[in-house]
């Protein structure tokens, strides 16, 4: 059956056009495999684009080794996330996968042996920023005996640009590299857990293993983007004060 278009119909042409980009959001690419070759953490948002409204992909690069061990925790997220694996050998989730995540979801190496050098797998996970009011997130642990919740650490995460932006917490207006809310929240929530209340469950009394920091990298970057803010601003004053010797000499 041949349809047939009259005046009032809405065009196929007229419906797919894509708005030009935003001059404030230069569109950018990278390459993944390149970017998580050099990554240092997992998690790392791959544009400096993490506004009101904004899809910010974030990679990760789980890998086994002898006497790895990623941990597991809870991540609850009031934005929506989305997990695609660009690559996987002896992981749970196989090349190709998506998956939409729940807000309260599991979180772990995915691997099915963390202790196998030649298991890893590399993927993106992308959250939708909010346009509007507060966001918020937060990191949970359970007790590995009894699964009663040890540690839930709370933490605003609301975009740049919105009333309820932490600008203490995250960087102020004219820092160069923002901190990533999830990141940061990550970090402190790794502190929280190692500590002896953090570990000891109020449940059952059992006192559960530190909680394994180095492959996720969190505390890394908050030192990174803290260092590199200040060196920009160091730069800026010592340039600054050359102006001032020339404006003397």
């Amino acid at each position: 059956m041949v349809s047939q278009l009259n005046d009032e119909s809405v065009r196929l042409h007229e419906t797919h056009e894509i708005p030009p980009p935003d001059p404030d959001f230069e569109p950018l690419k990278v390459n993944l495999f390149e970017r998580m070759a050099q990554g240092g953490a997992q998690l790392i948002p791959l544009f400096p684009y993490d506004h009101p409204g904004a899809i910010v992909p974030c990679a990760a690069a789980l890998i086994g080794g002898p006497g790895k061990a990623y941990g597991h925790f809870f991540h609850w997220n009031e934005a929506d996330e989305v997990t695609v694996s660009y690559g996987a050998r002896g992981s749970v989730i196989g090349a190709g996968t998506i998956m939409a995540n729940q807000n309260l979801h599991g979180v772990n190496s995915f691997l099915h042996d963390e202790t196998d050098p030649d298991a890893f797998t590399v993927l993106t996970i992308t959250q939708h920023q909010g346009e509007e009011g507060e966001q918020n997130e937060a990191m949970i642990a359970r007790c590995k005996k009894c699964k009663a919740e040890i540690v839930r650490h709370e933490y605003g995460a609301t975009p740049y640009g919105l009333e309820g932006y932490d600008a203490e917490r995250h960087g102020a207006a004219d820092a160069r590299v923002r901190q990533f809310a999830t990141i940061l929240g990550s970090a402190e929530f790794a502190e929280i857990r190692n500590t002896e209340a953090g570990r000891t469950c109020a449940a059952c009394g059992h006192v559960n293993d530190l909680f394994p920091t180095e492959p996720w990298g969190w505390e890394r970057v908050v030192t990174q983007t803290t260092a590199v803010n200040a060196a920009r601003l160091a730069m800026l004053e010592a340039a600054q004060g050359e102006k001032k010797q020339e404006m003397v000499s």
